[in-house]
């Protein structure tokens, strides 16, 4: 988008060209050959560019108006512009003045609209309001005088017209919604309307009467849409106050799903001015174009989708793009600075995550520092969403089945919803063509009547009745459906039961009775507690089920279950493991009752001590370590939280408790130790047992003396020794001796499986309990 600077020269209108042309196309602007090639990139003439008074004081505001670019008839220099004295005087140039003409490209639209409202008398009073009945007649003789114009721009003025009473003068308020606009007149097509005092009057300091920019008709996020319909309403309201707002860009953000592209749609069908979008392919010589486009086409809305994308980390002009995107937003702050009022140009994105998404550099002030969050629907945001989805079930049915899918769907964004309305629809047709394809061929063709009305019944009758959905279909659906926000980080836990675990009983209570106080109501809780425990360690030798523990806990609780080892968390990219974390607990809020599950957890809450002496390291172990120290301070800001984490239960598990940083043991973190100690005898024989149950044993298998002799093996050695017993059974089956599992079998593999648990292992949990144990 080019731009030269001008002075205005007096245009000479001598010829009957040059007058016909001033009354058909007064909006034409003049500059010389060498000057239009280079705004427009071509010699032809009639392409649209924008004129602004270049402003010597800020107590005289820039005036703007559209026009058409052609080449001058006389010989003019290049910094000297020509304008006829009907577009000068509407727009208050003077002879002298200097101008910026900018070309917005492209030749000029046509007129779907013009609004014209009174001008005051010559003494300044307010015209007096046209009666109700004469409106048409007065929109009938100003289309007839538009009619005599090829070219119609905002600013241009009729003057003393009659239709009856005394004379009255019009000016064009707006062309195509704005106050700039220019457009090409199409008599008996373009929509002539008159604006009434009473709108003009509600605007007040708005010449041009604009549509309302606010979104409406979208059900389930009523919060969200008023608190955007707040911000959006002062663009287009006065401020009363005696200090002015200061320009701020918009920010929508929320996961997937949650409706970010539908509200910015819907600004977009507002009708409120022109819609630029910014897509994330886009050069950055066409960010900058379109933010000058739409500061000179006011009002105007700029629309980013997907600012993450935009600036995505492996473009390669990342920095350049981001400081566009800095300077576009300041110069819009620098002209509601000047002005005393917001510029009628709104700047609204959308990310997915406001704290990680927009760099710092546009968090400052003035530029994107108004941010609307989208959560997940509730369960009063999903019925409404359900309900607007327009349920095909009998009419009876419907507010029992709206309740329990709304009840049913948590954690489902409303694509899932839609998703799941599509899906029923689908079953419900399938289920409908099975069921008739079964019946017999009914399509007999019948002689025809004589008796037309007769043959009319008949054929009704023979018409295919409309069928509701069965709320069994719906159900079905909800099965098939998963939410989204489920699929990118969730991990289903194997179907491991309590049953599965032998022994361990203690720590069976309390993970029970975690699950149990995640989903309890605060109602209840606050009777018992100030803050209720959310964080739970395991720790313990290895092999004695601490994972086995989650992964049950998760199947038997019906939690969502997201599940990380560690060591994942440490990605070799500066920030991304911090980003991973913020996220996890993020989505865990959203889609509660849900657990976290960081198995290893010592490899990232390792104390800082260890993190921090990194001289003799390499480079790639420092930036590891450095890593580790970010993800740790991350992990801690996130359990500081842990009040507003209720439905989040966060469980650890660990074999060197000795490791983790003690900031992690503070209240209000990890809250309860359950140690998980190696299997007693009990535990052993339930695990023997639990084995016998599924293999082929020989009836000499005692599980008894098993359980004795296996006596300070932990559950996963255990299970190696079954498994170590079974090898030696199946070569011997192979060899065509006997084919069961026999007690020699096992025992060997006894005396052959090392233990891994020391006693000086046990003596370090005992002496790390004393310290850290609360109870």
């Amino acid at each position: 988008m080019k731009s030269l600077e001008f002075r205005i020269r007096k245009l000479h209108v001598n010829t009957d060209t040059d007058k016909r042309l001033q009354k058909r196309q007064p909006s034409r602007v003049y500059v010389n050959e060498e000057a239009l090639i280079e705004l427009t990139g071509t010699k032809d003439g009639g392409r649209i560019v924008c004129v602004e008074r270049l402003s010597a004081s800020l107590d005289e505001p820039p005036v703007r108006r559209e026009a058409t670019l052609w080449k001058a008839p006389e010989k003019l220099d290049k910094t000297v512009t020509q304008m006829y004295d009907a577009f000068r005087d509407a727009c208050s140039y003077k002879l002298g003045e200097h101008v910026r003409i900018t070309s917005l490209g492209g030749p000029l639209p046509d007129a779907e609209e013009v609004v014209l409202e009174q001008v005051p008398g010559q003494d300044g009073a307010a015209p007096n309001p046209l009666a109700p009945e004469d409106i048409s007649a007065w929109e009938f003789v100003l289309a007839g005088r538009l009619a005599q114009l090829e070219h119609v721009f905002a600013g241009l003025v009729f003057k003393n017209l009659y239709v009856r009473g005394p004379e009255k003068s019009f000016s064009v308020a707006s062309v195509n919604g704005r106050n700039t606009g220019n457009a090409r007149y199409q008599d008996r097509k373009t929509t002539v309307r008159i604006a009434t005092t009473a709108s003009i009057n509600n605007s007040q300091t708005e010449r041009d009467p604009l549509r309302k920019l606010e979104v409406t008709g979208i059900r389930g996020l009523d919060t969200q849409i008023n608190q955007l319909n707040h911000d959006l309403r002062y663009f287009n309201a006065p401020v009363r106050f005696k200090k002015k707002l200061s320009y701020r860009g918009i920010v929508i953000h929320g996961g997937h799903g949650t409706g970010k592209t539908m509200l910015l749609n819907s600004i977009a069908s507002s009708g409120w001015g022109t819609v630029f979008r910014i897509q994330y392919k886009d050069k950055l010589s066409e960010i900058q174009e379109t933010f000058q486009r739409a500061r000179l086409q006011q009002p105007s809305i700029v629309l980013v989708d997907q600012l993450e994308r935009l600036i995505d980390k492996d473009r390669s002009n990342r920095a350049a793009v981001i400081l566009a995107l800095c300077e576009a937003l300041d110069t819009l702050a620098a002209d509601a600075a000047a002005k005393g009022e917001l510029p009628k140009v709104v700047v609204v994105v959308t990310c997915l995550d406001y704290t990680t998404d927009v760099p710092d550099d546009l968090k400052e002030p003035r530029r994107l520092t108004r941010e609307i969050y989208l959560p997940l629907p509730d369960v009063g945001g999903r019925r409404e969403i359900l309900a607007s989805l327009n349920l095909s079930v009998a009419p009876d049915q419907e507010q029992d089945l709206l309740r329990h899918l709304s009840e049913q769907t948590h954690a489902y964004n409303g694509k899932d919803l839609c998703r799941l309305v599509d899906e029923a629809d689908s079953i419900a047709s399938i289920r409908d063509y099975k069921t008739h394809s079964a019946l017999p061929d009914s399509n007999i063709p019948t002689p025809p009547s004589d008796d037309a009305e007769q043959q009319q019944q008949e054929d009704e009758a023979a018409a295919p009745e409309l069928l509701y959905h069965q709320p069994s279909d719906y159900h079905e659906a909800l099965r098939l459906v998963r939410p989204s926000a489920m699929h990118d980080i969730n991990l289903k836990p194997p179907p491991i039961r309590w049953d599965d675990i032998g022994g361990q009983e203690s720590v069976k209570l309390s993970l029970r009775r975690a699950v149990r106080l995640s989903v309890e109501s605060p109602e209840i809780l606050s009777q018992y507690f100030d803050r209720p425990p959310k964080g739970f360690l395991l720790y313990g030798p290895p092999g004695c089920s601490k994972t086995m523990a989650a992964q049950a806990m998760a199947t038997e609780s019906g939690l969502n279950f997201f599940a990380v080892k560690g060591a994942e968390l440490l990605n070799m990219y500066v920030g991304e493991s911090e980003r991973a974390v913020r996220r996890l607990f993020q989505r865990a809020r959203e889609v509660s009752p849900s657990m976290i599950f960081f198995d290893e957890i010592d490899s990232i809450a390792g104390q800082r001590s260890g993190f921090s002496n990194s001289s003799s390291s390499s480079s790639s172990s420092s930036s590891s370590h450095g890593g580790g120290i970010n993800v740790l301070t991350t992990l801690l800001n996130e359990m500081d939280g842990f009040e507003a984490l209720h439905g989040v239960v966060v469980l650890a598990a660990t074999n060197r408790p000795q490791a983790l940083d003690p900031a992690l043991l503070r209240p209000g973190r990890f809250d309860e130790l359950i140690y998980v100690s190696p299997p007693d005898a009990a535990a052993r024989r339930a695990i023997f047992a639990s084995v016998a149950a599924r293999r082929n044993m020989h009836a000499d298998v005692d599980v008894d003396r098993l359980a004795e002799e296996a006596e300070g093996y932990s559950g996963a050695e255990i299970k190696g020794i079954c498994a170590a017993a079974g090898v030696a059974a199946y070569d011997r089956f192979a060899a065509g001796g006997e084919k069961a599992i026999m007690m020699e079998d096992l025992e060997k593999a006894i005396r052959n499986q090392k233990r891994q648990i020391t006693a000086d292992m046990l003596m370090g949990f005992e002496a790390w309990e004393r310290q850290f144990k609360k109870f």
